[in-house]
């Protein structure tokens, strides 16, 4: 809740406009320029075909558009104002049907917050071992990894991971002052290396400091696959901003909020760009902790503690992703849209913890499973090193696209109650209406080639890191709708008993059906 002071309703407005600001600006900059934005599979510039020029505009789309589905998105969330729950898929119960809230709500507990979770323990542990490892090897001691067998290494990473991430689960299970201390003081120490990247990759460029950089390798590739290719990690980095729009509940003056969000989100796009250029200006594979070994090549010391800070800033990313989580799981449950017992005992903090953790200890094992023996023999600056967080990554390509397409769904039912008023919003206006038909096509013009280029173009490729998204992604996508069947199942017969919809669906039912319209056709 926004703490206000209602005695002076000019620094009221002020204060809330600042708020919103900076929450939605600190919520949606976080890990995706560290983890998407490079010259690697599933990056930026290496979707981009190494065209910069490509990369940057495809940056600058997504902050426009993003901006206009954020307009659509305060609307949404306007219809929430008397209600205690306002999450995406409570929106989806008004605004579509309960059956898309409980698939929607599935997603996002058994997929998205699992994964992204799993993803920033990886991360994070990654970054810290490669720094250290950059560290001792520019100052003559060999690499931390040269130390260890291959399988000893990549233990010791995993271990760490895995602890990481149960650390934070179980914290986040029994208090959040940790998660709110933790949240609030990253949320402005990550801009420290990030400030410190605009400034050294520009430094680097004006002062010469370095031969070749991202627009001296410039392919000058401008393919249509290649601008939609781009998209899929940029919607990663964006992917976030609309749990701003939640926020606006708390809010006394709502006419602050669109201004306030808007603000945001083109401000977010300005220093994602800017950013970005620094980085391309200053490094030719578009990797910051590169950029920083050139920035303090002779000062090894200072790369690595700009790169420890940054390892502690992508703590955020465990930290909100496992106290969002069991709050996802007791929404769900709280509202009927996913089904965990028939017991009327309400669904407590803990228990949702707990599965929450459960859910999400299984993707992270499963993943690093899976990836393991798929990069055992690959070899990274003539070190075997097996990515061991490989289709998390890819994994988390696919979540973006997912959630993008809910966003979408949410979007398309918004413009169907233009006509219907099923749900009171606000700011429903004439005006309103055409930019949202305007944003709707555009964000389902561009998705739905952007599917076709992520499963067909990607699954016929021959490319070992190509296929893998589209294959992660499908057999994700099959995992979430199986158990959404079941949870429909399951709460149907909880309502309705034998006698419900899923009857006609059991062939155990139409057995007994025929066998009861025989006997009673005998008589």
């Amino acid at each position: 809740m926004l703490k206000i002071n209602k005695k002076n309703k000019t620094k009221n407005k002020v204060f809330e406009f600042l708020t919103i600001f900076s929450m939605v600006f600190g919520l949606v900059i976080g890990s995706g320029i560290y983890l998407k934005n490079r010259d690697q599979e599933g990056g930026v510039l290496s979707a981009a075909e190494k065209n910069p020029i490509l990369a940057l505009t495809i940056w600058l789309f997504i902050g426009v558009l993003c901006t206009f589905i954020m307009l659509a998105f305060i609307q949404i969330a306007s219809s929430s104002k008397k209600e205690n729950h306002n999450t995406i898929q409570s929106w989806t119960g008004k605004f579509i049907n309960r059956r898309s809230a409980s698939l929607f709500a599935i997603f996002y507990v058994c997929l998205y917050m699992p994964v992204l979770a799993s993803i920033g323990a990886i991360f994070t542990i990654d970054t810290l071992f490669k720094a250290i490892n950059v560290f001792l090897e520019a100052s003559g001691n060999g690499t931390f990894r040269s130390k260890f067998t291959k399988e000893t290494y990549v233990s010791i990473q995993i271990l760490a991971s895995t602890f990481l991430l149960i650390f934070f689960q179980v914290i986040n299970a029994f208090t959040t002052t940790p998660s709110k201390i933790i949240q609030t003081v990253f949320t402005f120490v990550k801009f420290i290396p990030l400030i410190a990247v605009i400034a050294g990759g520009l430094t680097v460029y004006y002062n010469h400091s370095v031969e070749q950089n991202s627009f001296t390798e410039n392919q000058n590739v401008w393919k249509v696959n290649s601008v939609f290719a781009t998209v899929v990690p940029v919607l990663f980095a964006f992917d976030g901003f609309i749990y701003g729009a939640t926020l606006q509940k708390d809010v006394e003056h709502k006419t602050v909020v669109a201004p306030a969000m808007m603000t945001s989100i083109m401000a977010v796009t300005a220093f994602y760009i800017l950013i970005t250029f620094a980085i391309f200006v200053g490094a030719k594979d578009g990797d910051v902790f590169n950029l920083f070994d050139t920035i303090f090549k002779n000062k090894p010391e200072f790369s690595l503690l700009f790169k420890i800070i940054i390892t502690c800033t992508l703590l955020t990313t465990i930290n909100g992703y496992t106290t969002l989580l069991p709050k996802t799981i007791q929404s769900a449950v709280d509202e009927g849209f996913i089904f965990i017992g028939s017991s009327k005992s309400a669904m407590t903090h803990k228990k949702a913890a707990l599965i929450g953790s459960g859910i999400t200890l299984i993707i992270l094992l499963l993943t690093i499973a899976i990836s393991l023996p798929l990069t055992w023999n690959d070899y990274v600056n003539n070190e075997n090193t097996p990515n061991y967080f490989y289709v998390a990554d890819a994994t988390s390509s696919a979540t973006a696209v997912y959630a993008f397409m809910i966003y979408l769904s949410l979007m398309i039912g918004l413009l169907v109650n233009y006509k219907t008023k099923k749900v009171e919003v606000l700011y429903n206006t004439r005006k309103s209406f055409i930019t949202n038909i305007i944003t709707t096509f555009i964000l389902a013009t561009a998705l739905c080639y952007l599917n076709y280029d992520f499963f067909i173009n990607n699954f016929m490729s021959n490319n070992r890191d190509k296929y893998i998204q589209p294959v992660s992604t499908l057999i994700s996508g099959s995992l979430v709708l199986l158990f959404w069947v079941v949870n429909e199942y399951l709460i149907d017969r909880n309502q309705n008993g034998t006698n419900g919809t899923f009857k006609k669906f059991n062939p155990i039912s139409w057995f007994k059906i025929n066998k009861k319209q025989k006997t009673s056709e005998g008589k």
